[in-house]
């Protein structure tokens, strides 16, 4: 994996990506009125699946205020050279997928999970975004690879920390459906996909989550109880994982 090397003299210094021993990406910082440094620490998120591709962000100062409402995810060549944008949003580690070779994302800043969050689909070698579906009236969450698409948690379009997530699924060549709608007043999310193509996900209700089950479109479950997690404005990191 790809590592962050600081280098520091004074109120000045840099920050590299090195990558296999070669030096990917170099910033340059400073330190004066600015102890994180300006313009701010490099924040790894991830290489490509045939690990010729960083993802990175920038935090702008360290600030955990501007982080929380969506960084600046980047790509850059294993070999080096420029940066590519990708898209802005809540950088959550299952808010994006590796899916036929390209990548799949939930896009669009504000802290609140459920407000103007929008489905990109990028990558190399120019990485130039689209979107995956144009649906106003929904927010996207977390998301994983089904066959030729995804799954991924949706709901009304709105700045709320309670929302009421369903799993759809959308084609990433077109075509949706939905693929599960949770009892009135609870929430599916976080959804997994083994490699049988069975999904788990996520029945929760007032931050309590069970864990269910979808098999030749039958669901199932509960099947084990996950405890209590509070969430972070309508995002929750269930402490549960599959083998794909």
């Amino acid at each position: 994996m790809p590592k962050v090397v600081v280098v520091r003299h004074g109120d000045t210094g840099r920050q590299s990506i090195v990558f296999r021993g070669r030096t990917v990406l170099t910033v340059k910082e400073t330190y004066n009125g600015f102890p994180a440094g300006s313009p701010g620490p490099i924040e790894l998120e991830g290489v490509s699946p045939d690990r010729k591709w960083i993802l990175y962000a920038i935090d702008p100062m360290g600030s955990a205020s501007l982080a929380a409402d969506g960084l600046t995810l980047k790509a850059v060549a294993a070999t080096g050279g420029r940066s590519y944008t990708v898209a802005s949003g809540l950088l959550y580690g299952d808010y994006r997928a590796w899916c036929d070779g390209k990548l799949v994302l939930t896009a669009g800043g504000d802290r609140y999970a459920a407000n103007h969050k929008w489905l990109a689909v990028t990558g190399p070698p120019s990485w130039q975004a689209r979107r995956l579906v144009v649906a106003p009236s929904l927010a996207f969450g977390s998301l994983a690879c089904l066959g030729n698409g995804i799954v991924v948690q949706a709901t009304r379009n709105r700045p709320t920390a309670s929302p009421e997530w369903a799993l759809w699924r959308f084609g990433l060549e077109g075509g949706m459906s939905v693929v599960d709608t949770p009892p009135a007043g609870w929430s599916d999310d976080s959804p997994q996909v083994a490699r049988d193509g069975t999904i788990t996900f996520v029945r929760s209700r007032n931050g309590n989550g069970m864990l269910y089950a979808i098999r030749n479109g039958n669901v199932e479950g509960p099947l084990l109880s996950l405890g209590h997690e509070d969430g972070y404005y309508g995002h929750h990191d269930w402490p549960y994982s599959i083998r794909p």
